[in-house]
């Protein structure tokens, strides 16, 4: 009976997740480098290193660029169906970028956000 039941529950996941836009597959990853933004946050909030102020600055500036992605990522209802899969490919590599960039000290070298995102949040889809 459990493990009926634990394959109905595997097989409707994979199901809604296959399902899933792509936006909602995009809104989904903001949220989980929210998380994570918020979870690093918090634990270099409760330390007392001494670069602290420095890695706070580095997340307030992540959750900047987060902020402007999700802008990015609302505004893609207006950009034609045919440039939309563009301009999630960017705001993918985005919050990827971003995600990549958390655990990083004040002094490591930071990986470089897509050229194709501005960091107003402006998606440049064209060459």
């Amino acid at each position: 009976m459990l493990r009926s039941t634990t394959l109905i529950l595997l097989a409707l996941t994979f199901t809604l997740t296959g399902c899933a836009s792509r936006y909602d597959q995009l809104r989904t990853k903001s949220g989980r480098v929210e998380s994570a933004l918020v979870a690093e946050r918090t634990k270099v909030s409760a330390t007392d290193a001494t670069d602290r102020s420095a890695r706070l600055s580095h997340l307030s500036d992540l959750r900047a660029t987060l902020s402007a992605a999700n802008v990015g990522l609302g505004a893609t209802r207006y950009i034609p169906k045919e440039q939309r899969e563009v301009a999630y490919d960017i705001l993918d590599e985005v919050y990827g970028t971003i995600e990549w960039n958390i655990p990083l000290g004040p002094t490591d070298k930071k990986k470089s956000l897509p050229s194709s995102f501005s960091p107003d949040g402006t998606l440049r889809l064209s060459n």
